[in-house]
């Protein structure tokens, strides 16, 4: 979780530092999708996971397989916080759903967005 903070807070600043910024504040809107593009580089620059972490994968999809789609994308969203992004990643991408993937990636942004907002590194507007 730290690299995405790190990834979004030089994003953050850098969009600041634009010449077309008039003001030093951004909107939530324009945070959240700076927030998104960070999260995007760190599921892009992801390793693949171990035979040991992919078993783990393995059977926490299948544990989650037969769950409701909002309490899927709930489970999912704490194992990042719990596990970390690679493996909630991983299993999102197990459970074999484009619909279900979207919407724990958006549910994740806003529940990161929130965090920053919660713990003062961001104010809400």
């Amino acid at each position: 979780m730290e690299e995405i903070l790190k990834k979004f807070e030089a994003k953050r600043a850098e969009e600041l530092n634009k010449p077309e910024q008039k003001e030093n504040v951004l909107s939530p809107e324009k945070q959240k999708e700076i927030l998104k593009e960070a999260v995007d580089e760190k599921i892009a620059e992801t390793p693949i996971v171990s035979t040991v972490r992919q078993q783990v994968v393995q059977q926490t999809t299948v544990k989650l397989k037969n769950e409701p789609k909002e309490r899927q994308i709930e489970l999912l969203v704490q194992m990042v916080f719990d596990k970390g992004i690679v493996e909630a990643i991983e299993v999102a991408k197990n459970l074999d759903s484009p619909y279900l993937l979207d919407e724990f990636h958006d549910t994740l942004i806003d529940h990161l967005y929130d965090k920053l907002v919660i713990e003062g590194k961001l104010k809400q507007i």
